[in-house]
C-alpha cells in the first residue's frame, strides 16, 4: 500500500501554475459519496490524489520529490567543489539539469550531472511521472501486464522494474528485520513446500521449502527459504527469529523435538488425530498464512533463485512506498 504525508494544502486546481497554487479544496471534496465512500482510510493515497496532489504539474512534482528527500535539493561541483544549479534543460525528458559553469583559476569549466543521480529514479528510461505510476500500482498489487498496458511500456521493461520492487522489499525487510515472541506470547510455526506442479500437470518446477511463524495476537511474522528441514538449519532460524521464553505451536515434526531445551515453552499438535489439542493449542493461523503466500505467488514463470524477494513483497507488512523511497532517497 502506498501511503505518502498528507500536506496542509488541502487541494489544488488541475492545471494551474505553480505560481497560482492556493490553500484551496478540490471542487466537491467535502461532498459524501454513496455508500459514505468519503470514510476513507486515513493517509491512503488513491490514484485520483497520486494525479491531483502531486503529478498535476511538472514544477510541483519536482519540488515535492526535493522536499521528501527522493531527489537531491542540492549539488556540490566535483570540479571546483561549488553548490551547483538548479537549470532548465530542453534536451532531457526531466526538463532540468544541475549545472557549474564557474571559472577557475581564469579558465571556465562545465559540470554537468542529472537530477535522478543517486535517487530511485536514476537509470530509468521513463519519466519521473511514469516511474511514480509503476510504484504506485505495483503497490496496488496490479500485475505487470496490466502496469505495462497502463504505461505503455515494453515487457523487458515491466519485468525489470517489477524485480527491482521486489528486491528492494527483500533488502529492507532483511535490514529492519526484528524477533517475533516474547514472554506471554504465543508464535505458530510450520515449513510448506512452493513450487510444485498442480495435480502433476504443466511445467516442472523445483520444489523449494520454506519455514516461517507468526504471532497469534499480531499479524507479525517471517519467512526464510531454506534447502532442508534439518533440526540445525530450523533450530538456528528459530533462534534467530523467535524471542526466548516465547510458547511454540508447531506440528510433530521431529525437528521440533528439543525446542524446550534452548529457552521456549514448546506445544505440540498431531495433526494426524487431531486440528486442536486437548489444551487448545492449534497451528490455523500459519497454514492460513501459507494459503494467502502461494496465492500471492505468480502461478507460472518463477525461477527458484527467485522465490527469497516473492516472499519479502508477501512479508512486507510495513508500508511499500517507504520501503522503496526511504532506502533510495538522495543523501550527500
Amino acid at each position: 500500500m502506498y501511503r505518502v504525508k498528507r500536506r496542509a494544502v488541502s487541494g489544488v486546481q488541475v492545471g494551474c501554475s505553480t505560481a497560482d497554487l492556493k490553500d484551496q479544496g478540490i471542487q466537491c471534496s467535502n461532498a459524501k459519496g454513496s455508500y459514505k465512500r468519503d470514510e476513507k482510510e486515513k493517509n491512503f493515497t488513491s490514484y485520483d490524489d497520486l494525479l491531483l496532489r502531486y503529478l498535476w504539474d511538472r514544477d510541483y512534482t519536482l519540488s515535492w520529490l526535493k522536499a521528501e528527500g527522493l531527489i537531491a535539493s542540492s549539488r556540490t561541483c566535483g570540479i571546483c567543489g561549488s553548490d551547483m544549479k538548479w537549470e532548465a534543460c530542453g534536451d532531457r525528458s526531466d526538463g532540468y539539469v544541475w549545472q557549474c559553469r564557474k571559472q577557475i583559476n581564469g579558465k571556465r569549466h562545465w559540470c554537468e550531472r542529472s537530477i535522478r543521480e543517486g535517487s530511485w529514479f536514476e537509470n530509468a528510461n521513463m519519466t519521473l511521472e511514469e516511474v511514480m505510476k509503476f510504484t504506485y500500482w505495483w503497490c496496488q498489487d496490479l500485475d505487470q501486464w496490466q502496469i505495462k498496458k497502463q504505461l505503455g511500456i515494453g515487457s523487458h521493461a515491466a519485468v525489470d522494474w517489477d524485480m527491482f520492487c521486489r528486491e528492494v522489499c527483500e533488502v529492507t525487510l532483511f535490514e529492519k528485520r526484528e524477533k517475533i515472541g516474547g514472554p506471554g506470547k504465543l508464535v505458530q510455526i510450520d515449513e510448506s513446500k512452493i513450487g510444485k506442479r498442480k495435480y502433476h500437470r504443466g511445467h516442472v518446477v523445483e520444489g523449494q521449502w520454506v519455514f516461517g511463524g507468526i504471532e497469534e495476537d499480531s499479524r507479525k511474522s517471517f519467512i526464510e527459504t531454506v534447502e532442508n528441514r534439518t533440526e540445525e538449519t530450523l533450530l538456528n532460524l528459530i533462534k534467530e527469529w523467535v524471542a526466548p521464553g516465547t510458547v511454540i505451536v508447531s506440528d510433530g515434526w521431529k525437528a521440533y523435538a528439543n525446542l524446550g531445551k534452548h529457552g521456549y515453552i514448546h506445544k505440540t499438535v498431531n495433526h494426524s488425530i487431531e486440528f486442536v489439542n486437548k489444551e487448545g493449542f492449534h497451528t490455523n493461523k500459519i497454514e492460513g498464512h501459507w494459503r494467502q503466500m502461494k496465492a500471492k505467488l505468480p502461478t507460472h514463470g518463477h525461477k527458484k533463485e527467485h522465490y527469497s524477494s516473492y516472499l519479502a513483497e508477501f512479508s512486507g507488512d510495513m508500508c511499500i512506498a517507504e520501503r522503496i523511497y526511504g532506502e533510495y532517497s538522495w543523501t550527500m
